[in-house]
């Protein structure tokens, strides 16, 4: 059964998944043949929208803190910006982008939305 201890091991490793993808080096040649335009903006989206999820079930699954959920939100965006700006500083060939600020960021919104949507139908 899922419970806060799973959902904080869930939370740790997914947020570790972040920073090790964001900051390590990809050969170029994967993914290559699968032409799904800004592929790499989805991923960001993804990465940030699972984030925010994760963190609001590991502080209390069974009902929604607002309060909370915007700490978590802005933890999100400021992890996101963090990430970008070490990926221009320790990393040769990547560099910090602003549309993906902006995908991490739409992530973690669209993350925020999603888990009051889920709580409140939880509830009724």
């Amino acid at each position: 059964m899922l419970n806060k201890k799973t959902f904080l091991l869930l939370a740790t490793l997914w947020t570790i998944v972040i920073t090790v993808l964001s900051l390590i080096t990809f050969d170029s040649s994967i993914g290559s043949e699968i032409k799904i335009p800004n592929k790499d903006k989805m991923v960001h989206f993804v990465f940030y929208f699972l984030f925010v999820i994760l963190w609001n079930l590991y502080i209390d699954f069974k009902m929604f803190h607002p309060k909370k959920a915007i700490v978590i939100l802005f933890t999100a965006i400021g992890y996101g910006v963090l990430m970008e700006i070490f990926q221009g500083i320790f990393t040769t060939e990547r560099t910090a982008d602003a549309i993906d600020v902006l995908a991490n960021s739409t992530g973690a919104i669209i993350g925020l939305i999603t888990t009051k949507i889920y709580f409140q139908n939880k509830t009724h």
